[in-house]
């Protein structure tokens, strides 16, 4: 029987999002975590939930779970992996959003459990995008913290994830501008990745 739920979150969000899962469910106890180091070893009767979490949860963890692990994504399906936002801005992506999804040992290509969609503002930069980004997984979150503490299993949505994965390795290529690249591809990167000129 379910009854541990283990949050992995930043220290700004742990209080605050543990609190909402142990009003959500009655007699569930919430262990919210900094790091997978932090994680008890008994995960039989436990839930992982993951909010914007950077760290990798290892195979071996999401093996012993007898409920699962979900992750809030700050970013919509067509844009798993690493700061999403930055590679939707180059794309000139006009709609983004937030992605609820069962972990697995692949990084963001569990089943999919809900989206939150929103309009990109024509004048958005990274630190925009980023933070309507987390609104976004918010949102996610009180929609699904009663549902997450329950033993049931979130629905499934029939979409698929990009299969172009956003990776620290093409931030940082991106970010470097060689010389004698259009301007308007400087640009593009500048808004994108704070892009530098090499020299």
């Amino acid at each position: 029987m379910l009854d541990t739920i283990l949050l992995l979150a930043g220290d700004a969000e742990r209080p605050v999002l543990a609190e909402a899962l142990r009003r959500a469910g009655e007699g569930v106890r919430v262990v919210a975590a900094g790091s997978t180091r932090d994680l008890p070893a008994d995960l039989r009767t436990a839930r992982l939930v993951a909010f914007v979490f950077p760290e990798i949860v290892p195979t071996g963890v999401l093996e012993r779970l007898g409920y699962g692990a979900y992750n809030f994504h700050p970013g919509p399906p067509a844009y798993p992996g690493w700061v999403p936002a930055a590679f939707a801005l180059y794309d000139g992506a006009t709609e983004f959003g937030a992605t609820l999804h069962e972990m697995t040992a692949k990084v963001d290509s569990g089943i999919i459990c809900d989206v939150e969609r929103f309009a990109v503002p024509s004048d958005c930069d990274l630190q925009g995008l980023e933070t309507l980004a987390y609104g976004a997984c918010l949102r996610l979150f009180e929609r699904w913290a009663e549902a997450l503490v329950s033993p049931l299993r979130p629905p499934h949505l029939p979409l698929r994830w990009g299969t172009r994965k956003c990776t620290r390795k093409a931030f940082a290529e991106m970010g470097r501008i060689p010389e004698g690249v259009p301007e308007e591809e400087a640009l593009r990167r500048v808004r994108a990745f704070g892009g530098r000129l090499d020299t």
